[in-house]
């Protein structure tokens, strides 16, 4: 269920960025969303089988209570989608017992629509329910995070002060490393 903001939108139209939120609805992935999931977010860089291995395995992973993942749609078009992983891979968040918001997704042309900061802020509210003190996540560090860095920092996450790891181990100064999806920073935030 998304709360209407006293600030949002009336238009039914983007309005100055931002998606009138009666147009957006949140809502936990369902098995029935697999086929229409993997037809919409088939990236060129992925295969139809590797795409179609990915829901299944995030919908095993929902039942068995590893993550959560929330769908983003605007009336009933997938937009997007990102998920609460209770046990992250980052070791400083494992060992804190932060979880993790990741592997968020915003459709090309929702961004820039408020639809990244709501799921976000959904994903937030679940390790909220769940008690957890504290929430993390991970920004890869070229400019295709660059709206992912300041949506982060502008909803109060802050770096969590141990630097950028590659396939979640730190890096060694002075190593080389590509400038790809695993090279991370990551930030944490308390929650109320």
């Amino acid at each position: 269920m998304v709360s209407r903001k006293k600030d949002a939108p009336t238009d039914r139209k983007q309005c100055r960025g931002h998606m009138r939120e009666s147009a957006l609805s949140l809502h936990i992935l369902r098995e029935r969303d697999i086929s229409g999931l993997v037809e919409t977010f088939n990236f060129p860089w992925a295969s139809l089988e590797v795409t179609q291995e990915k829901w299944k395995k995030y919908y095993a992973e929902q039942n068995a209570n590893i993550r959560t993942v929330c769908i983003a749609k605007v009336q009933d078009e997938s937009v997007g989608y990102g998920s609460l992983l209770n046990i992250s891979e980052y070791p400083n968040f494992k060992d804190e017992g932060i979880p993790e918001i990741h592997d968020v997704w915003v459709s090309e042309k929702h961004r820039g629509t408020g639809i990244g900061k709501r799921l976000v802020q959904y994903l937030e509210g679940l390790a909220q329910q769940k008690n957890h003190k504290q929430i993390g996540i991970g920004v890869g560090l070229y400019k295709d995070y660059g709206r992912a860095q300041r949506l982060h920092v502008h909803l109060g996450y802050a770096p969590d002060g141990h630097g950028v790891t590659y396939k979640y181990q730190p890096i060694v100064p002075g190593d080389p490393y590509p400038i790809d999806d695993d090279l991370v920073i990551w930030f944490k935030k308390d929650l109320p």
